[in-house]
């Protein structure tokens, strides 16, 4: 059973910020809020042509909201799904509902069929990132009462998993802050190095009270498939933790799944291992991820797809992956859609597309390729490096629709990627001007990073 515990400070701050993030043109709304009568009364009063509908699970509630809203429905969502028609909701909007429902992922890939195609859904959720959470945990405290009822807290990125695997593109649309002070993120900079989390990137999650979370329909989910062609991962393992909490947490990969996992460890280059990888792999394709790459509920069947239409378009492939980049007359144009740390990136409109490089953070080979990883180039550029020695043999590289989250904690470059970067430029001089997801060689073979 879901529900709302007493008003807190932040309502009225988390209403706004709803609000703000539900488009204009948003006229028919689902506002699923626990018996907040206020965000409907105010959906309503910024747009009188809107329709709001509301969903509350006792009747007191509805009682009260009934005056606000065109509709109340008063069921349990974890239980029960509204009698609306599917496709005709242009927002289903939730505050203060998720956290406390026991499958928020199930409750929101069942509303999803309710929603227009360019529909979207809006979630405001406490962030257990927030320094005054870690402040009471560490004091041994929770800052919520007793009676606050069951909650379920997300970092971004956790509930970011939970809205892909429920068939969402997941954005961050506004934050609630309550700023971290600079004395607490001093006093916490050696545990961060410990851990290895960049301070800088970490102040703004600090900062963060809430996060109002906006989910965009994926129009190809339709969720796993029950004779799934079995791929084989490669990945090089540095972070045991972020493994198991990101590649290893992805549903295709659960205890059961058809898929080949190879791990390599040790490495002294990525090369190192993805070639070894590349050797042992049983099946046709193989995907070369980085650790901290999550792929959600159905991405196996998404991939193959695309894989075939690749094939369709331009014949034998050669490499394959989520985002790409193509240098045109001194111009860099980006194509991939991924999830990148908090940031959706969406470049194109038309998949599969062939590009002239590929980020590193997924890749994908058939079994029967000759190319092979340059250990030259450590852990850095070999990506872009096999995408031209795929041209050069007439072969494609191709950035394909099948959205993940690279869940990197890092931030910034690290020297060594300036020593791959001229390492490549060398390589490729013939080539120049080059781009790449994270830099560009220009005609003269100086290396600029974005």
């Amino acid at each position: 059973m879901w529900t709302s515990d007493k008003p807190e400070d932040n309502g009225a701050g988390r209403d706004e910020a709803l609000l703000r993030a539900v488009p204009a043109d948003s006229l028919r709304i689902l506002a699923v809020t626990g018996g907040n009568n206020r965000l409907g009364a105010r959906l309503k009063e910024i747009d009188p042509r809107r329709s709001v509908l509301g969903i509350v699970n006792d009747p007191v509630a509805a009682a009260h909201a009934g005056a606000a809203l065109d509709q109340v429905l008063t069921l349990d969502i974890q239980q029960q799904d509204p009698p609306i028609e599917p496709r005709t909701l242009d927002c289903i909007l939730y505050a203060d509902v998720l956290e406390r429902v026991s499958a928020p992922q199930e409750v929101l890939a069942r509303h999803r069929r309710l929603l227009h195609p360019r529909g979207i859904v809006l979630c405001c959720l406490p962030n257990l990132q927030h320094h005054a959470l870690i402040a009471a945990l560490l004091r041994g405290d929770s800052p919520y009462l007793p009676d606050a009822g069951h909650r379920r807290l997300f970092t971004y990125a956790t509930f970011f998993k939970v809205l892909l695997d429920a068939g969402f593109a997941p954005e961050i649309a506004a934050t609630i802050p309550r700023a971290c002070s600079k004395d607490f993120l001093e006093a916490a900079a050696p545990l961060l190095r410990h851990v290895g989390v960049d301070a800088g990137r970490l102040h703004g999650y600090l900062s963060a009270y809430q996060h109002v979370f906006r989910g965009t329909p994926l129009p190809h989910h339709d969720g796993p498939s029950s004779a799934e062609q079995p791929l084989s991962f490669v990945a090089c393992v540095s972070n045991e933790e972020i493994l198991q909490s990101n590649l290893l947490s992805s549903p295709c990969l659960a205890q059961g799944s058809p898929h080949e996992v190879l791990l390599m460890r040790g490495c002294r280059s990525a090369a190192e291992g993805l070639n070894r990888g590349l050797a042992r792999a049983r099946h046709a394709l193989i995907v070369f991820a980085h650790q901290d790459v999550y792929l959600p509920a159905g991405w196996p069947a998404r991939f193959w797809q695309q894989y075939r239409h690749a094939q369709e378009l331009y014949g034998k492939m050669g490499v394959l992956g989520v985002y790409g980049v193509t240098c045109r007359n001194g111009c860099v144009i980006k194509t991939g859609k991924v999830v990148d740390r908090d940031h959706l990136l969406q470049e194109g409109n038309t998949f599969p597309a062939r590009v002239d490089t590929l980020d590193e953070l997924l890749l994908a080979l058939p079994k029967e390729t000759d190319l092979q990883f340059a250990p030259q180039l450590g852990f850095h550029f070999y990506g872009a490096d096999i995408c031209l020695a795929a041209k050069a043999r007439d072969l494609a590289a191709v950035a394909v629709d099948a959205l993940c989250f690279h869940n990197s904690p890092h931030a910034g470059l690290p020297p060594e990627f300036f020593a791959s970067a001229k390492v490549f430029a060398a390589k490729w001089s013939a080539q120049w001007p080059l781009a790449t997801s994270c830099a560009r060689v220009d005609e003269h073979g100086r290396i600029h990073t974005s």
